[in-house]
């Protein structure tokens, strides 16, 4: 846990910094349902059809098409959102999505980062609910625990956090890199968190 391995950073604070969603990485994310959308209609040629006739479209193909629009139509919601996801600031993290709200720096027991199969790259924070606001803490109360089950480091972490719930936000597809998002995270962590212990 990162504000407990390391000692408190002395200096002036770091500047407050927003991580944006990117258009590019997001943008990837979409080719798989526009493939997933084109293969459902290629598995759906009626029998004797010369072409595409909507009226003759089997219902499980309908509905596969319906999610593949779906899932594009978040995805490209989420590229184009102009608000940050997560940012850091002096008064603590402030998170879009997952719908956490504002965590207060003297709410955070540590922060790591971690490899999970869902999310691909994500920061851990593990949080005292006590000092989180209700929006927060009604998110860290509903938050699905099983998440830890598939990531070795994520279940670590969760030992390591001495009872402390642990919400995940998933970092891979923001504007800036996973490694530098990671390294800003620390930053804050070790001069707002670490100062605290």
């Amino acid at each position: 846990m990162t504000s407990e391995a390391q000692q408190p950073e002395t200096g002036p604070p770091p500047a407050p910094v927003s991580f944006y969603p990117s258009k590019a990485k997001l943008g990837i994310l979409i080719i798989p349902c526009v493939f997933g959308i084109v293969m459902t209609l290629q598995t759906d040629g009626a029998e004797g059809s010369a072409g595409f006739v909507l009226a003759e479209m089997r219902l499980v193909n309908i509905m596969a098409i319906l999610i593949c629009l779906f899932v594009a139509f978040l995805l490209l919601q989420m590229a184009f959102d102009r608000n940050p996801v997560v940012a850091f600031d002096e008064k603590g993290i402030h998170c879009q999505r997952p719908p956490l709200g504002f965590v207060p720096w003297s709410a955070v027991i540590g922060m790591g980062a971690a490899n999970a199969t869902l999310m691909r790259r994500v920061l851990m924070i593990a949080v005292d609910p006590g000092k989180l606001n209700e929006k927060a803490r009604t998110y860290v109360r509903n938050s699905v625990g099983f998440i830890n089950l598939i990531s070795p480091r994520m279940s670590r972490f969760k030992k390591q956090a001495h009872g402390y719930p642990s919400v995940h936000i998933p970092i891979s597809h923001l504007s800036r890199s996973a490694r530098q998002i990671e390294s800003l995270a620390q930053e804050f962590v070790l001069y707002y968190v670490a100062e605290e212990d």
